[in-house]
């Protein structure tokens, strides 16, 4: 009798993409209060701006700029969903490593809401006071590699399924060592966005190398992409829906029911430009919802809606609850595994000042100055410091495929950001509203990363129009750099265990360090731009740094604190020379903050 009746849970799940489709195709909630701009529902010929070439094009909602409620709210949820298969995927790898027997679901639970709430708090101390701009901060895969080779030592490897019994304070001292280790990486990132050191490499960090980086963070996503998307046909289907969205429906307006000066009516928005990916998501879960009610795939199918993996995440999942520090044990510390998270966190400092740069060409403003740039990695350690206290067990970061959402939307806004970091803690505190978002299809997930990637790679090489490509020796820079991120970490992958310089501790970090071809490329094209001859600043993509301050003429300086914080800091002498502070140019004279 069981079968022919549905939990309240199961109907959650495989209800959840329709009652989600309607939310995010509703405009009821649009109001029209000349008074206040932040409610008022904006009409199409508002939302449309115009390049120099005269082509009619989406507004670009700037880092200073609050659209409509509403729409605020669903900007941050689509940017939530585009991540939210990583943010759960971290703490699925985390639990298999420390080997928790029959306790893993429950250990993925307290693992999962966790890592919600520290990206959200991550997410909203980055965009309100770290770096300025809208940026997502996730759990960072750069952290995996260190996590794994650790538990894989002699002593630490997993001996247990899934159906023998581990005592709790086996797995849960793993996860203190961990986090203890990662509590000291992190105060190490602190004090070198504090000191003003990552500030200082920045001047000497070209379009090159951050070209590389981000050419290479796309490259390496082909594999995992791939992987996901060869699971099921369904991925094709929202491709297609993707890209329609994003290339030849943007400017589509759908008649959508409002509340405007005063009467109800049908008024024309451009849906699927606003939330493309929002609207292929729900559009193609909903297809899969469809497939699995008419029994139309497999029962072992991944874009199936029912899983049993999935049901029983949700069914285990906890409808509060509040992951505090402490709940694993008094953080220990191990030199091995603090060696290796060193590596990774140098990685995802590099890593982060490429997204720094990426996001601010996206937004259209200008570069971030060194002392964002310090405040921003700040803010990220801070970030890793919550991680490391509360669960996650590793590092958050920028996350790339987030930035790239922001060019195709066009949507650059913080509040919108913001609005994600609290929807996210807020998923963290209710799991299980978490672990139904959880449940999106694998192939789904594929689509979403490749085209977010794809994004990103478009940034990179637009980020090389800056430098002179006509002198041989950017040419063969740039090659060699991508060449050597490509061809080195593929011959460790194929040939692991060939370091050995007596230590393992050490061999692994190497290891590690040259798997990663983020690391390997951006590293060489640093060293080769900073080293070799023959081509100007100017000629080496460096000269829009000297243009800086002519991007402000508005009065907007949009890397300032808000208002009433600038003035305090101000006025507070010791504060003005720190070199994460922002402080006003006498160019420019009385400059607003954004």
């Amino acid at each position: 009798m069981g079968d022919d009746r549905r939990t309240f849970i199961d109907a959650l799940t495989i209800d959840a993409p329709i009652f989600l489709f309607l939310v995010a195709n509703s405009n009821l909630l649009s109001f029209s209060n000349q008074s206040n701009k932040f409610w008022r529902f904006k009409r199409m010929e508002d939302i449309m701006d115009s390049d120099n070439d005269n082509v009619a094009q989406r507004k670009l909602y700037k880092a200073d700029e609050n659209p409509p409620l509403p729409l605020t709210f669903l900007f941050g949820l689509q940017q939530v969903m585009v991540s939210v298969s990583v943010l759960v995927s971290i703490p699925f790898l985390i639990s298999d490593e420390v080997c928790p027997g029959k306790d893993r679901d429950q250990l993925r639970v307290r693992l999962i809401a966790g890592t919600f709430v520290v990206c959200g708090l991550g997410t909203i101390l980055q965009t309100a006071l770290g770096l300025r701009l809208a940026l997502l901060q996730g759990v960072a895969f750069a952290y995996i590699p260190s996590v794994r080779a650790y538990m894989n030592l002699e002593g630490n490897r997993c001996t247990a399924t899934i159906n023998d019994y581990v005592p709790p304070e086996v797995y849960e001292n793993k996860l203190a060592i961990v986090q203890g280790t990662l509590v000291v990486v992190s105060i190490l990132k602190v004090f070198v966005g504090a000191t003003g050191f990552i500030g200082k490499m920045t001047k000497y960090i070209g379009p090159m190398t951050v070209s590389s980086l981000l050419i290479l963070l796309m490259l390496e996503s082909v594999t995992i992409t791939v992987k996901r998307m060869e699971q099921h046909w369904i991925s094709l289907i929202m491709a297609v829906a993707l890209f329609a969205t994003v290339l030849y429906l943007p400017r589509v307006q759908v008649p959508c029911p409002a509340y405007v000066d005063g009467k109800c009516k049908f008024v024309g928005f451009n849906v699927f430009g606003q939330f493309p990916y929002l609207t292929a998501i729900l559009f193609s879960w909903f297809l899969c919802w469809l497939m699995t009610v008419f029994e139309l795939i497999p029962k072992d199918s991944v874009a199936r809606t029912d899983k049993n993996t999935t049901m029983l995440a949700i069914q285990n999942a906890p409808w509060v609850r509040v992951p505090l520090p402490g709940q694993f044990g008094m953080p220990k510390f191990n030199a091995g595994l603090f060696l290796a998270f060193i590596i990774s966190g140098l990685t995802t400092m590099f890593e982060a000042v490429g997204n720094y740069h990426a996001v601010a060409r996206i937004s259209e403003e200008r570069p971030p100055p060194s002392h964002a740039i310090n405040r921003g990695i700040i803010a990220e350690g801070l970030g890793c410091l919550i991680a490391a206290l509360i669960g996650p067990c590793v590092g958050i970061t920028t996350h790339a495929e987030n930035v790239g959402v922001i060019g195709i939307t066009r949507v650059a806004s913080r509040v919108t950001m913001i609005f994600g970091g609290l929807t996210m803690i807020a998923f963290g505190l209710f799991t299980k509203l978490g672990a139904v978002l959880s449940a999106i299809p694998d192939p789904l997930v594929g689509v979403v990363l490749a085209t977010s990637m794809a994004m990103v790679g478009g940034v990179a090489i637009a980020n090389v129009q800056a430098v002179n490509l006509r002198i041989t020796r950017n040419i063969a820079i740039l090659g060699f750099s991508l060449m050597m991120g490509m061809v080195i970490p593929e011959y460790y992958k194929r040939n692991p265990g060939t370091v050995k310089t007596g230590v393992m501790t050490l061999d692994q970090m190497i290891e590690v360090l040259m798997s990663l071809p983020m690391f390997v490329g951006s590293f060489t094209a640093f060293v080769l731009d900073n080293t070799v001859g023959g081509a100007t600043r100017q000629q080496r993509g460096l000269r829009e740094r000297g243009v800086v301050w002519e991007l402000a003429a508005d009065g907007r300086d949009i890397y300032a604190f808000p208002g009433p914080l600038q003035r305090a800091v101000e006025a507070i002498p010791l504060l003005k020379h720190m070199p994460f502070i922002p402080r006003h140019k006498k160019d420019f004279g009385n400059i607003k903050t954004g």
